[in-house]
């Protein structure tokens, strides 16, 4: 498992640098040995999957990270529960990448199941919270809703500069975005 662990750390540092096809080959060695070592329904290999396809999703390949994504969820629903922070990770993954493919109602579906989860396990305040208020927000104004958007992305902001401050780039992220609907 440690060289399972290895193996998915240079993966990740590959995806960092946008490096995703040498990402997903350190990965796909990780997933092999923790698919050995631990067992198909261990959350290690959960994370694998969710790594992959984040690769994927880098790619612009969305069929295929969305696939990735539901073997995580299947693997994290029955090892951690619906109510995990790695869950409301995943539905947040699969959420961005339904975004990228223009499905924006399906984006907002599953970013309100990682809100759910997030605002439950860790608190109105925490700017994991500000990030699904903040993707919400996204999908509405490209679906033409600018009010409902502005609903959303004040919510983030509000978390963001609380938690964050107003120099932090997810606070001049989210600001730029309200700037731009009115």
């Amino acid at each position: 498992p440690l060289v399972g662990k290895t193996y998915d750390n240079i993966g990740g540092l590959h995806f960092k640098k946008g490096e995703y096809d040498k990402a997903i080959q350190y990965l796909e060695k990780s997933l092999a040995i923790r698919l050995k070592a631990l067992g198909a329904e261990h959350p290690s290999v959960a994370a694998n999957y969710n790594n992959i396809g984040a690769s994927y999703d880098g790619k612009g390949e969305y069929d295929k990270a969305l696939g990735y994504y539901e073997k995580s969820l299947a693997i994290q629903l029955d090892a951690l529960g619906a109510e995990h922070p790695s869950v409301a990770t995943t539905y947040n993954n699969r959420g961005l990448a339904y975004f990228k493919k223009g499905e924006y109602d399906k984006a907002i579906g599953h970013y309100n199941k990682a809100l759910a989860i997030q605002l439950k396990k860790l608190g109105a305040e925490h700017p994991l919270v500000g990030t699904s208020y903040f993707n919400i927000g996204a999908a509405c104004k490209a679906k033409g809703d600018k009010a409902k958007a502005m609903v959303y992305l004040l919510k983030a902001k509000a978390i963001y500069l609380k938690k964050l401050g107003p120099q932090h780039p997810n606070t001049k992220a989210v600001q730029s975005w309200i700037d731009d609907l009115k």
